[in-house]
């Protein structure tokens, strides 16, 4: 009867799971293959990273146990069927868990955050409790069901991001006044760091760099609702990629990086002046309308 039960469960729902498998396969089989040095995407056994959608998405996965109906009825199977996806939840929200801790947040891990402070990892934990259901509930074979479940980086960000050492939102910046000025063809829109022959780590509040040690972007460039809500930086493999276009709109300045420690990126220091020009005029880094390329 369970076997039943679960092959007419697969088959309808076959068609909801498709959006879920093309998300599967377009992050190069996320719950089984190993990410590649430096994506932007970090992949493991139960789950991925996901830090240029700024996404954390976990699978936990449960038995089914085969129990006989003593009176033909369904309700022992579907009980059995709804015990099982309870266990895939618990599963999943502990692997969500271990998965947070490995979490780049600026050059520091979210694990050694929350063990630094107790208050982090309680608050971080109660996230986790909220995080919500990606994709269709999936029955395996063997009789296993698999239930992925997520949560936004932004969450993880308004509990880490500090109140202070951020820019205050300006309501009227003066870059207004000086974009309106000059041709919508001759704006730039945003800021594209090529980092593609570095070695960079990627995090949640990485800094761009000048080669003489001076700062160009990092937390005192944005306010902190900019940090949280849109994050500081996008992340991309090429300028093919659609996020391209809709975080640095169509009229980018592409800059090439020369170096890189860690998550942070150094340039030159002619193209530092060139970026902070841009901010001057258009405003491009206090509305984190900066790109990463990696390789």
């Amino acid at each position: 009867m369970i076997q039943l039960i679960l092959v007419l469960s697969m088959y309808n729902s076959a068609i909801r799971f498709l959006n879920f498998f093309i998300l599967l396969i377009a992050t190069s089989s996320l719950f089984s293959q190993q990410s590649k040095p430096y994506s932007f995407i970090v992949n493991t056994d139960e789950g991925f990273i996901d830090y240029g959608n700024r996404i954390i998405v976990c699978r936990g996965t449960s038995d089914i146990e085969e129990r006989t109906p003593v009176d033909n009825s369904l309700d022992l199977v579907e009980k059995n069927i709804k015990i099982a996806k309870a266990k895939a939840r618990t599963k999943a929200r502990s692997n969500l868990i271990e998965l947070m801790k490995k979490v780049n947040f600026d050059g520091r891990l979210v694990g050694e955050l929350m063990s630094d402070e107790p208050l982090i990892a309680s608050r971080l934990e109660g996230l986790i409790g909220s995080a919500y259901q990606q994709g269709e509930i999936e029955y395996l074979e063997g009789k296993k069901v698999a239930i992925a479940l997520a949560v936004r980086m932004s969450g993880l960000s308004e509990i880490l991001t500090d109140s202070e050492g951020y820019k205050t939102d300006n309501m009227n910046p003066a870059y207004l006044m000086t974009s309106a000025a000059i041709p919508k063809s001759q704006r730039i829109s945003g800021i594209v760091i090529d980092a593609r022959e570095h070695a960079v780590d990627p995090s949640m509040s990485p800094e761009v760099i000048d080669m003489q040690g001076k700062l160009v972007y990092g937390s005192i460039s944005y306010s902190r609702s900019k940090a949280v809500n849109r994050g500081p930086v996008g992340y991309a493999y090429s300028m093919d990629d659609r996020n391209v276009g809709q975080r640095v709109g169509s009229n980018p300045l592409v800059i090439e990086a020369v170096g890189s420690l860690d998550d942070d990126v150094y340039i030159t220091s002619m193209d530092a002046e060139k970026v902070r020009d841009a901010e001057k005029s258009f405003g491009v880094l206090s509305n984190c309308r900066v790109m990463l390329l990696l390789q």
